[in-house]
């Protein structure tokens, strides 16, 4: 199961006890969290109750994994679902689709470099995308916003067009690490998308993607 989410546009992150799933939670703000029923400091019904005491972490689904004998415990905590055992990957799969779109990177990423002005934190700033989707993009810059952070983003497509205006959320800082070909940059996914502004993006990404595509043969011969 998690072999085919790193194939997906998820970014996987895994806490072996209860406080470490709830400072990474406060920290990363995932879209998603599972919670085992019972964990190696206290059980997933007790740091449910948490997260959903927290105002910054009570908007986030949480589905908690356990046996049918304890559905009413965990559904009082709080959960948004349940995932009983044994679990399945046609199981577990649909309790993710049901909380966050799935999409396979190499269905909806592209590699492209494109001007982005964003706004944070009041202050605005400009970038180049390393790779753009309908639903986020990757900015080079070593302006680093920490994860959480919501942005405002005017992305220019094409030219000749008014850029493309999104709202969007960090979702991961990558520092530069010397001697290393890691770009550093932030990772941004888009938040209440306009219908029009995800159809431009759609359209935009298929086009390049079937221009490279028709010029990869000539490319090769």
């Amino acid at each position: 199961m998690k072999s085919y989410l790193k194939r997906t546009t998820c970014r996987l992150l895994t806490a072996r006890r209860g406080a470490e799933a709830l400072r990474m939670s406060r920290k990363e703000r995932p879209d998603l969290i599972f919670l085992g029923a019972s964990l190696a400091e206290s059980e997933g019904p007790a740091i449910c109750r948490a997260m959903k005491s927290d105002p910054v972490l009570r908007a986030i689904p949480v589905v908690i994994v356990t046996g049918r004998e304890r559905a009413g415990e965990c559904r009082e905590a709080g959960s948004d679902d349940l995932l009983f055992k044994p679990v399945t990957q046609e199981g577990f799969l649909a309790a993710v689709r049901r909380f966050v779109a799935l999409r396979e990177r190499e269905e909806d990423r592209i590699p492209i470099s494109l001007r982005v002005e964003f706004r944070a934190c009041a202050v605005l700033h400009a970038a180049y995308t390393r790779d753009l989707s309908p639903h986020g993009l990757f900015l080079k810059s070593r302006r680093l916003l920490t994860p959480g952070t919501r942005v405002e983003l005017a992305i220019h497509l094409e030219r000749g067009r008014p850029p493309v205006a999104l709202q969007g959320e960090v979702r991961r800082a990558v520092e530069p690490k010397p001697g290393t070909h890691l770009l550093a940059g932030i990772g941004i996914r888009f938040i209440d998308t306009p219908p029009d502004a995800l159809q431009r993006l759609r359209e935009f990404v298929t086009a390049r993607r079937a221009a490279v595509e028709t010029a990869a043969p000539e490319g090769g011969a």
